[in-house]
């Protein structure tokens, strides 16, 4: 699945300009593997909140999921101008020196307005994102109750606006620190998925579903 074709990215990147991306690939990871986005509006000050987050109309929009109770969600739902940030963190780059020292990342940042959704939009959304984050789960859930939606409030963002950055490079290191006897290069942050532990009020007999098994941070 690709980026939405007619995505306009928000003016140049004026810090490390040249760790931009418009590789539709890069923008389909961050979603793909992302969770958790983070929201940041202006309330009479800066706010920003980690919210549960799945991509949505074929990675045209990011859907974001939190509580009617919560004012984020309640100015979002109003319209109000919004910014969204997702980071993967792919590892840490040892350089001779602390200054050269870096990460390994993919980020994307996006701007806009996001929409209320409602009715069997919000169904459809709801499902969407628990399919997300817990792929084949959702046939052997109940349904939630009607109370429970009322208390869940879903918004789509649009990625029409957004600008992603990737960093992969070797330590760049100054040529005079690289006959130091300090060693350099890379080291990998894997994020994986661990043995699952039953909950203690899980009745006898009941064995993990296979599904969950398949489950990889890849």
């Amino acid at each position: 699945m690709t980026s939405n074709p007619s995505a306009k990215r928000s003016g140049a990147i004026k810090r490390s300009p040249h760790k931009g991306s418009e590789d539709p690939a890069h923008l389909e990871e961050i979603l793909r593997r992302s969770f958790v986005a983070h929201v940041a509006i202006d309330d009479g000050g800066p706010v920003i909140i980690p919210v549960a987050c799945a991509p949505w109309k074929n990675r045209s929009e990011l859907l974001l999921h939190g509580s009617t109770a919560s004012r984020l969600f309640n100015r979002l739902g109003e319209g109000v101008e919004a910014c969204v940030e997702m980071t993967l963190l792919e590892g840490l780059v040892l350089a001779r020196s602390s200054y050269e020292s870096s990460m390994h990342y993919k980020s994307l940042v996006a701007f806009g307005k996001a929409r209320a959704l409602e009715g069997e939009e919000k169904l459809e959304a709801l499902d969407a994102l628990v399919e997300h984050l817990l792929p084949q789960r959702l046939p052997e859930l109940r349904a939630s109750y009607e109370q429970e939606l009322k208390a869940t409030a879903i918004v789509a963002f649009p990625l029409d606006d957004y600008t992603v950055k990737v960093s992969g490079s070797d330590p760049k290191d100054k040529p005079e620190d690289i006959s130091a006897p300090i060693w350099a290069g890379i080291v990998p942050i894997v994020e994986s998925f661990g043995e699952p532990i039953p909950a203690k009020n899980l009745n006898a007999g009941i064995s993990v579903p296979g599904y969950i098994k398949t489950w990889k941070r890849s």
